[in-house]
Parts: C-alpha cells; sequence; structure tokens
C-alpha cells in the first residue's frame, strides 16, 4: 500500500486544535517562574509573588491584595476573549478561571514556603502538598473540560 493509499483510506477528520490553556504541569511551573510562555502563565506568576509578598510584608497585605484581584481579572478577561464557546449543553463550573489560578498560586506558594521552612515529614506539610496536588488535578480537569466545550466559566 502506498502513503497515497493509506491517507485515502484515513477518516477525513481535522486534527485536535492546540490547546489554549496551559497544562497542569506547565502552569505549576509558570508559578514557580519557570514556564512564562504566554499571557496566562506570565499572570499566574505574578499572582503567586504577590501570595509571596503578602506572607512576607503583612503591613502591605491590603495592597497585594488589589493587585493579585486585578490580575485575576485579567485572566477572566483573557478566558472570555480565548477560550472555545461552549457546547449547549455545557454544565458551568462555580469559578471564574482567574479565581482558579488564584487558589493554586496560593498552594504553591505556601507548599515551597512550607519545604523550606519546616520538617519535611509534618503533617502541615502534607496537607500543604496534598492540597497543592488537589488544585492541579482540579486545574487540569477543569483545563479539558473547557477546551473540550463541556465547561463554561460563570460569566461575572
Amino acid at each position: 500500500m502506498t502513503a497515497q493509499q493509506v491517507r485515502r483510506a484515513l477518516p477525513e477528520t481535522e486534527p485536535p486544535a492546540d490547546p489554549v490553556l496551559p497544562s497542569k504541569d506547565e502552569l505549576l511551573a509558570a508559578l514557580r517562574g519557570h514556564y512564562l510562555a504566554g499571557p496566562l502563565c506570565r499572570e499566574a506568576h505574578a499572582i503567586a509573588e504577590l501570595h509571596r509578598a503578602r506572607r512576607r510584608l503583612p503591613a502591605r497585605a491590603a495592597e497585594f491584595d488589589r493587585d493579585r484581584a486585578d490580575l485575576v481579572r485579567r485572566i477572566d478577561g483573557w478566558a472570555r476573549r480565548n477560550l472555545p464557546a461552549p457546547r449547549a449543553e455545557a454544565r458551568c463550573h462555580p469559578d471564574p478561571l482567574g479565581a482558579v489560578i488564584d487558589r493554586m498560586a496560593a498552594a504553591s506558594e505556601r507548599a515551597f514556603d512550607l519545604l523550606m521552612t519546616i520538617d519535611p515529614g509534618s503533617d502541615e506539610m502534607h496537607a500543604a502538598w496534598t492540597t497543592l496536588a488537589e488544585q492541579e488535578i482540579g486545574y487540569g480537569e477543569l483545563a479539558a473540560a473547557l477546551e473540550s466545550g463541556w465547561l463554561a466559566l460563570p460569566s461575572r
């Protein structure tokens, strides 16, 4: 069989589109400043930095929280402009994408801070890394559902 015959035998389908959202691994790397490709990763990293700054300078917490809220709004605006339209039968996720990323950034900052400051075998350490893993898995599932159109974000 020739290559041309093989191509003719394959079903006429479009190749899958490139994902719009970073993967959960890319987002986690972005939170640490190791992967900053695309606006979402850069905004996520900035949010993580603000969580870090808030922990180190609690007297300026209100300022950091305002800046974080602005970044969360920017992520939500990006999502409205760039994510594929949801299917008619799509379920609605309870939280905007920016809030999901903000929670993951907070969990990441806490887990990595504890890694540097307390006993790695402690219950507190275990709880922090479990929370981060849950956030990472949740984001991965959310990204897949949003890109496939089976989930919609709230219009806030």
